[in-house]
């Protein structure tokens, strides 16, 4: 008995540190999820980036990661995008610079909790502009820098980002100083330093500039690590996976309506000015013709880019219903301009494609690479079963109907080689030949003389068919009858 209760005193020591050990394995595994933010920052990436944001947060991961590639865009999406971030619960949030983040790419960047950033890579510059008359930039004043800079402090502040260089991305007025001092490090505006005793000046001693008055702050990635920003520079995502002891990631990617709302917005400028110049040139012209559609089209998808991406669900719809109105307008206001009709087909190939069930491509097709999108796929797929359709019908209408018998065969298999005009021979008929009606005469019909048929008209009443008829006058053509 005391050998049998020392053996399962081990064993059970043994399955207790095997399954703590397991336990304790699988909770140190990290989960993530990576969201792209490429192009221009705009209301339709913030619509993107609140979508994405609560797809991860489903799936309850350790780090959600945005992936960052932007020159900037509107100051209110980054506000906007920067307060969902800092919303995120459960989940800490990380930013990894894949090109640059300039402007409010930068602000973006920084309201995630840690910061990484690839070789070769810049982030700053984030002062508010507009265009001047000419078409150069200018800084937009005070007004709208002090709550952009408030905006970088707090979150240099939540993120323990230094808050000075913050600041300086965005204010080319201030001039960063940095003192080392023994152990110690000051960093300062230079217009806060010479407010300093003269006994505190030459304790820290000589300043390092790190950024000179009228300069905006755009860092390297290895001056991102240098001044605190950044906490190491990567070269790929797997990179910052094992830094973070990720084991487990996956991705939000942007659907088609998406993609489909960035690309209008990235163009919407162009699309306006095409839009009004068309509808200018409408209104100068009599009539509706091709200026009014294009106007109308311009300017219509201005408007319907920017919503595509809420209504992505519907978009196989909006297509078949835009391609139905086309085909309309190319049938009843504009025929014959093929515009709306072409139009009108795309939008339909366009509508099928997005429909389209991507899994439910037949087997015996090839695989394609990565490199082809599965709109792409299913555009190509349905362009290839419309060229079938339409080879199909018409091979077997000209090979293979007419190769069935008399009775079985929709096509008249009567042809018009014999076959002579009704007025070919009026140049033999003259006044006073008789012939018979061989139909009614009301007052125009058919008449037989000598063994051939014209066109006759009678100026008197009705003729029945078999009626003798006699003619009365040739005139341009025409031969007039009368009963006899």
């Amino acid at each position: 008995m005391k050998y049998l209760s020392l053996f399962l005193f081990v064993c059970l020591s043994f399955f207790s540190q095997t399954f703590a050990a397991d336990s304790l394995e699988t909770k140190s595994e990290k989960s993530a999820v990576w969201i792209p933010l490429e192009g221009e920052v705009s209301p339709e990436m913030n619509d993107f980036v609140r979508r994405a944001i609560g797809e991860a947060q489903k799936q309850k991961p350790d780090y959600i990661i945005f992936e960052v590639n932007t020159f900037g865009g509107r100051l209110d999406a980054a506000f906007d995008i920067v307060d969902t971030i800092l919303a995120v619960k459960n989940a800490e949030t990380v930013t990894l610079v894949k090109s640059k983040a300039i402007s409010a790419g930068a602000l973006i960047s920084l309201a995630s909790k840690t910061l990484y950033m690839m070789d070769g890579t810049t982030i700053g510059d984030c002062a508010p502009i507009v265009q001047n008359n000419d078409g150069t930039p200018q800084i937009i004043g005070e007004k709208i820098q002090s709550p952009l800079r408030a905006k970088f402090r707090n979150l240099a502040q939540k993120n323990g980002y230094p808050e000075e260089l913050s600041s300086a991305m965005v204010t080319p007025e201030l001039e960063i100083l940095q003192f080392v001092h023994g152990d110690s490090t000051l960093t300062i505006e230079g217009k806060k330093f010479e407010k300093f005793s003269d006994s505190a000046k030459a304790f820290w001693g000589s300043p390092r500039v790190l950024v000179r008055e009228g300069e905006l702050l755009t860092l390297t990635d290895a001056e991102a690590v240098q001044y605190g920003f950044s906490k190491k520079t990567v070269t790929n995502r797997a990179d910052v996976e094992r830094e973070l002891a990720i084991v487990r990631s996956t991705a939000v990617e942007q659907t088609d309506g998406e993609k489909f709302a960035a690309f209008i917005a990235g163009i919407s400028g162009l699309l306006l000015i095409l839009g009004f110049g068309a509808l200018y040139m409408e209104f100068k012209t009599p009539g509706f013709g091709v200026f009014g559609v294009v106007g109308i089209v311009a300017i219509g998808l201005v408007f319907f880019g920017s919503q595509a991406g809420r209504i992505d669900n519907f978009l196989p719809l909006v297509f078949l219903v835009l391609g139905v109105i086309l085909f309309a307008m190319e049938i009843l206001v504009i025929p014959g301009t093929m515009i709306c009709g072409v139009a009108g087909i795309i939008s339909l190939i366009v509508a099928l494609a997005l429909a389209f069930d991507f899994t439910a491509l037949p087997a015996f097709l090839p695989e394609f690479s990565n490199d082809f999108s599965p709109l792409l796929v299913a555009i190509l797929y349905v362009l290839a079963c419309a060229a079938v359709a339409l080879v199909i019908p018409l091979v077997f209408s000209k090979y293979i109907v007419p190769l069935l018998p008399e009775g079985y065969t929709p096509m008249l298999k009567t042809d018009l080689a014999d076959s002579q005009s009704p007025t070919e021979n009026v140049s033999t008929i003259n006044v006073g030949m008789r012939g018979v009606a061989k139909t009614f005469l009301r007052p125009v019909g058919h008449a037989e003389f000598d063994g051939f048929e014209i066109d006759v008209q009678t100026t008197a009443d009705d003729i029945e068919p078999g009626d003798a008829i006699e003619v009365t006058k040739v005139q341009d053509g025409r031969v007039f009858v009368k009963k006899v």
